[in-house]
């Protein structure tokens, strides 16, 4: 042996090692927002949607320190590496539909094809709170004036909801007469998805409270079916939705704050989820495949835990609550595979406080029990093994919640934002080891994210894993916790997720006759060896408009082929496409209409 090479070997030997070492404890994800142009962009609410069709996610975002107006930011290649540059002004969001000077503040964005013409165009929600009675301090009766009329909290500003129609470029402009602006109601989350398979994408918006802080009378949450070109017709009686202004009745209205959808029950239709606010039942719309639905939440277990007895922890000097105020504050719905046995499994984001006591819900995973047991769930609140349930003082603040494969192993986490309250809220990571096996890795990710608002899942640079967007609340949190003058979303760029092998598929419906052209409900189902992974397009998740790039994402792992690729476009004609021998590593466009699959090394632009 060489001696004098022994001290070099061991060198080398001592770098391999320390670089191994460095990587092991390098966290998952980067902050890149300020690197990628997206600093001193307020963000609560915040969005990933392609929105000039060039393959790559760009961000919308809103609740700025100015209030809620949306701010647009293009994703464009700079220096090699993808950044962003703010298209607010071009965009249009903002404008207000009749006066040209004038801004419109919408609340929350929802997007979708809703005119089967190839782009993203928009819902813009609109909160409006016209029809609450100014009160006296400690009292529930309505101010009058002189000549004994109510006086009202807040006046009407004469803005609506409204559909926003993009030219391609990611320019927009309100759609006169489009169906959806004619009542002010609070509007707090809404959905696009198909419920009739008719290829035009129909719109679910949830309403909140009427009289919020005097009753709990709320408002009826409505279905619009769409008639093409972006227009709309209420149909929320005629398919069997309408609730009535009452309290603790079953076809009372609630104060949904989260709208979701998925095919619950594999039928090839797509059913709403709506949950439900101030410790009232959440609802399962059943999509009875005939243009109705049925509430079947208290059938599946979706209203909410077996805990109603509605009594206070002792020393709260409130009294118990009845039945129908024995639930939970849901915020967010997240429905995926996540167990990957075929049927739709979602986890429930809640709002609840050790005061509450047992009868409030905590948030938790319903596990779908499949057709033997008519897709009930079973529901688990200690699945996630959450820390600060064993103090005696907790709040848990879980508004927006979501699933994706961070690591690309085949298996989904779980990502949990939490905010609002000042005793360790945070965005938290959860790593699916097995069904109903989680390991907390927020440190591993390395957020230190607090009081975490809206977040929102893409591959905003193309290297087949998923990123974050995180917007960030103030609300409740002291002076010494506030950085800046607003709170600043984030970007986490996720650098542990391309070490496995991936699959990204963006889907292309036929339109009207066929799929929707946003594809929204459509169901892939990717087979590898013995794994099956299904996942759906979904066109909104939860809270104030939560939703995530429509791509999907599979994590392969070890994988090195994918048997099939399989499509239900989730049409009139149950029509399905498949594929074989599909490669990984790629990103996969599947067209309905002509059927066709194409691969690319990035993300691919939209046909022109």
């Amino acid at each position: 042996m060489n001696l004098k090479a022994v001290p070099l070997l061991a060198c080398l030997l001592f770098s391999a090692s320390a670089a191994a070492a460095a990587a092991a404890a390098a966290p998952y994800f980067i902050d890149v927002s300020s690197e990628a142009g997206l600093a001193g962009a307020s963000a609560q609410n915040v969005n990933w949607a392609d929105l000039n069709g060039d393959g790559y996610a760009d961000c919308v975002i809103s609740g700025n320190k100015n209030g809620p107006a949306a701010e647009v930011f293009l994703n464009v290649e700079k220096d090699g590496r993808r950044s962003f540059v703010n298209f607010t002004e071009e965009s249009g969001i903002n404008r207000h539909p009749l006066v040209s000077t004038a801004a419109r503040v919408g609340s929350f964005q929802v997007f979708g094809d809703v005119d089967n013409d190839g782009d993203l165009d928009i819902f813009s929600g609109m909160y409006c709170e016209f029809e609450k009675p100014k009160t006296a301090p400690g009292s529930e009766t309505p101010l009058r004036d002189e000549a004994g009329n109510i006086i009202y909290d807040k006046p009407d500003h004469g803005l609506r909801s409204e559909i926003l129609l993009n030219d391609g470029s990611g320019r927009f402009t309100a759609l006169k007469d489009s169906g959806v602006n004619a009542a002010p109601e609070t509007t707090t989350s809404a959905a696009f998805f198909d419920y009739d398979n008719d290829g035009n994408l129909d719109l679910f918006t949830g309403n909140w409270y009427k009289e919020y802080g005097i009753s709990y009378v709320s408002y009826p949450s409505r279905l619009s079916r769409g008639l093409g070109g972006g227009r709309f017709e209420e149909v929320t009686s005629t398919a069997g939705l309408m609730t009535q202004p009452t309290e603790g009745r079953p076809d009372s209205s609630r104060p949904v704050y989260g709208v979701s959808h998925c095919d619950w029950n594999n039928d090839g239709f797509q059913d709403i989820l709506a949950a439900v606010y101030g410790r009232q039942a959440n609802r399962l719309w059943k999509n009875n495949g005939d243009g109705t639905f049925t509430d079947v939440g208290a059938a599946t277990g979706f209203d909410g835990d077996e805990i109603r007895h509605g009594r206070y922890p002792a020393g709260t000097k409130r009294e118990p609550e009845q039945e129908w105020r024995s639930h939970g504050n849901t915020f967010s719905a997240a429905c995926a595979d996540y167990d990957n046995d075929g049927d739709m499994d979602v986890y429930l984001g809640e709002i609840t406080h050790s005061w509450a006591g047992e009868a409030s819900d905590r948030s938790s995973l319903l596990e779908n029990l499949g057709p033997k047991k008519n897709f009930a769930f079973r529901r688990d609140a200690d699945v996630l093994h959450r820390v600060h349930m064993d103090t005696n003082s907790w709040n848990q603040g879980d508004m927006r919640v979501t699933w994706f494969d961070f690591d690309n192993d085949g298996l989904q986490d779980l990502l949990v934002s939490s905010g609002d309250y000042p005793d360790g809220q945070y965005l938290r990571l959860f790593r699916q080891i097995k069904p109903l096996q989680f390991e907390d890795v927020t440190d591993k990710a390395g957020f230190n994210w607090e009081s975490s608002a809206g977040i929102s899942l893409a591959d905003y640079d193309g290297d087949g894993d998923l990123d974050i967007l995180a917007g960030k609340s103030w609300m409740r949190m002291p002076a010494a916790k506030r950085s800046g003058e607003f709170p600043a979303g984030a970007l986490f760029r996720n650098d542990a997720g391309n070490k496995n092998n991936w699959l990204a598929v963006t889907l292309e419906g036929k339109g009207a006759g066929g799929a929707n052209r946003s594809a929204i409900g459509a169901r892939v189902t990717v087979k590898t060896g013995n794994t099956r992974q299904v996942r759906e397009v979904n066109g909104g998740t939860g809270h104030a408009g939560q939703a995530n790039s429509l791509t999907l994402n599979f994590g392969l792992g070890a994988a090195k082929k994918i048997d099939s690729l399989e499509v239900r476009w989730g049409d009139k004609a149950g029509s399905v496409s498949v594929f074989r021998e599909v490669p990984v590593n790629t990103f996969a466009r599947v067209r309905q209409a002509p059927e066709e699959i194409i691969f690319s090394t990035g993300p691919a632009a939209r046909p022109r």
